[in-house]
Parts: C-alpha cells; sequence; structure tokens
C-alpha cells in the first residue's frame, strides 16, 4: 500500500522568510503585567502563519496514524543557522497541526521522524511541508 502524503506551503509575506528563526522567537518572550503571564508574539505569529497554510491546504483533515514530516525550506538568504530555522518552524507546524485538529499530539507516537532540506530562494522564500501517514511506526 502506497503512503499517504499530503502537502502545505506556507508562502512568502511580501517577499520575506513566512517564519521567525528560533533567535527572534527566544527573544520574543514578554512578560505581561496585567494578566501577571508571559507570552510571546512572535510565536503567536510563527503558529497563526501555519494555522493559515494548514487551512488553506489541507482543511478538515484528520489524520489518526503516525505522520513522518520532510520539511523543505527555501530560504531568502543565509541569515539564520539551519538548525535555528528547523527548530522554530517544526515547533510551529507541529504546534498548529495540533491546534487545528489534524493530529490528536505532536509526541513520540505521533510524530515519528522529521527530515529538513534547505535552499536558497531569493525571489520566493516559503516552507512546503510533506506530510505522510506511517503504516508500521515500529
Amino acid at each position: 500500500m502506497d503512503a499517504i502524503k499530503y502537502t502545505v506551503e506556507i508562502p512568502n509575506k511580501c517577499g520575506r522568510f513566512p517564519i521567525k528563526g528560533l533567535n527572534e522567537l527566544l527573544d520574543g518572550k514578554i512578560y505581561d503585567y496585567r494578566t501577571k503571564r508571559y507570552r510571546n508574539p512572535v510565536k503567536s505569529n510563527n503558529d497563526k502563519c501555519c494555522r493559515i497554510a494548514i487551512q488553506k491546504c489541507v482543511k478538515g483533515l484528520k489524520i489518526v496514524r503516525p505522520i513522518r514530516c520532510t520539511y523543505y525550506i527555501y530560504a531568502k538568504d543565509m541569515k539564520h543557522d539551519r538548525s535555528n530555522l528547523y527548530s522554530s518552524i517544526e515547533k510551529s507546524f507541529l504546534d498548529a497541526l495540533q491546534q487545528e485538529k489534524v493530529i490528536s499530539s505532536d509526541g513520540w507516537k505521533h510524530v515519528i521522524d522529521s527530515v529538513f532540506h534547505t535552499y536558497i530562494d531569493r525571489q520566493n522564500p516559503r516552507i512546503i511541508i510533506e506530510i505522510e501517514e506511517v503504516e508500521n511506526a515500529d
């Protein structure tokens, strides 16, 4: 049986890379004195970009099998370390999959593996994620 695959594209934002890297994500934590809680507008914006892309590309999809994600990252330049991009993109995308109820959890039993490929595309920076349902996770 062929693996079932879905594709989600996170397009550029007016020619800019759609997701902020790990350094910006870590710097974005703000203490809100009104609510007496920390919040992170950078993480919220990253999640929002991912949720919009998921709603556009795989609206209503529910996956019950474990998944493997392959990320094709077309960065505008080499400003960020690859690992900084990998971690912030994966975190926001998997959180968005849960928020949109595509997957029930992003734990070890539900997300088997992630693979990353990076390229430079100055004209059209974007992220393409291929989600593959895994038949047998062992």
